[in-house]
């Protein structure tokens, strides 16, 4: 209030005091306009004095007026807005929980671990169940989530089911125990979730899912943080959350990054609507449609075969790239670091390999060992 005054009477009278100016004064002033300090002095003096008298009156309380959050509010700015940090600025905490196996102890029966050729193929082994997601699943995709980011020899993972359905989601009979537990307790296994989904995503592997059949509520979230979505015609994708008195907050923010317009997350999240794959590919959430589950072997192994092709270092850079700078407006802090990426891959053996690959005009190293299921 002091400042707006002050601003106020700036404004009617540039020169506080002068022949001409405001000869009445504010109700109940805060500040005599006749003050010596004010009198007659530009508004820069008059801000000066103001902030000196504001930093004197904030250390009679206590606090130190020169101690600010960082990049946030300021004991004399409490509503400045905190600026938000980039992605590639942002450090996620890893799982709370170790890891209970590897793929070579794997112990999981809820999913099953295919090693091929340069790939592992995970598939969700519940099928007499729709292939449920419950704690006991999330464990398994956690553990071989942790074990593939220290996998480099991998290149392609993919994401498959058994049964009708590729998952119905979260299991009916967790959701309905949940209320037996505490808050704490069902935000763990939502953080737990909220992870996989960002570690999967952030995976320096090429990752596919082949949805053999209906996808409904948490299990679109998984299937939207894939790279590479291939559906049969026959599926459809739904989010029933909102019918249930619920809200899919997990999988939110790898939908709207995965659809192309917030119109159609609308109708999918908010409408519950149930797409047909077409529209799904039409909405930006399939890649392609295919007639039946060969179709999803065939797609697949041309994909693996294109992946031979490419370097592996070279796609783990630019999916790192591209999950880091979608939806960021270009800026100073962007162009430095997309700038120092491409310096640090092309200081690399797999840049020298391409080019002398070019010249000699020859396969490349990585080319040389074929990508298989």
């Amino acid at each position: 209030w002091l400042k707006l005054k002050v601003l106020l009477l700036s404004i009617v009278r540039p020169r506080i005091g002068e022949k001409g100016g405001l000869a009445m004064s504010l109700p109940d002033p805060l500040i005599d306009p006749d003050d010596p300090q004010f009198k007659g002095k530009t508004w820069d003096a008059v801000e000066k004095v103001l902030d000196d008298r504001e930093k004197f009156l904030v250390s009679c309380h206590g606090h130190d007026p020169e101690q600010r959050e960082a990049r946030g509010p300021s004991v004399l700015q409490p509503s400045r807005p905190v600026i938000e940090t980039f992605p590639w600025e942002e450090r996620i905490d890893p799982f709370d929980k170790p890891a209970s196996c590897t793929f070579s102890t794997w112990r999981h029966t809820c999913l099953r671990c295919t090693l091929g050729a340069q790939t592992v193929t995970l598939q969700l082994n519940k099928g007499a169940t729709n292939n449920t997601i419950d704690p006991e699943m999330l464990d398994a995709l956690q553990d071989a989530i942790m074990d593939l980011q220290d996998r480099s020899q991998v290149r392609v993972v993919i994401l498959r089911s058994e049964g009708k359905l590729f998952s119905n989601g979260f299991d009916p009979k967790y959701l309905m125990s949940e209320s037996n537990m505490t808050e704490n307790q069902i935000a763990a296994i939502q953080k737990q979730f909220a992870k996989i989904l960002y570690f999967w995503q952030k995976l320096p592997q090429l990752t596919v899912a082949l949805i053999q059949g209906s996808a409904m509520g948490a299990a679109v979230g998984l299937v939207c943080a894939c790279d590479m979505v291939y559906a049969v015609k026959g599926a459809y994708f739904a989010m029933s959350e909102t019918k249930l008195g619920t809200v899919a907050t997990t999988s939110i923010p790898y939908i709207t990054r995965r659809i192309t317009y917030i119109k159609n997350v609308n109708q999918l999240v908010l409408a519950g609507s149930s797409l047909t794959a077409d529209v799904a590919k039409e909405y930006g959430i399939v890649s392609e449609v295919v007639e039946d589950a060969a179709g999803l072997d065939a797609e697949c192994g041309a994909l693996c075969d294109r992946m031979t092709l490419c370097a592996p270092g070279a796609v783990a850079s630019t999916k790192e790239v591209i999950t880091n700078t979608v939806g960021a407006p270009p800026s100073s802090f962007m162009m430095d670091y997309v700038a120092s990426v491409i310096a640090e891959v092309r200081r690399g053996p797999e840049f020298k390999s391409g080019i002398e690959a070019v010249q000699s005009k020859r396969r490349p190293g990585w080319a040389d060992f074929p990508v298989r299921p």
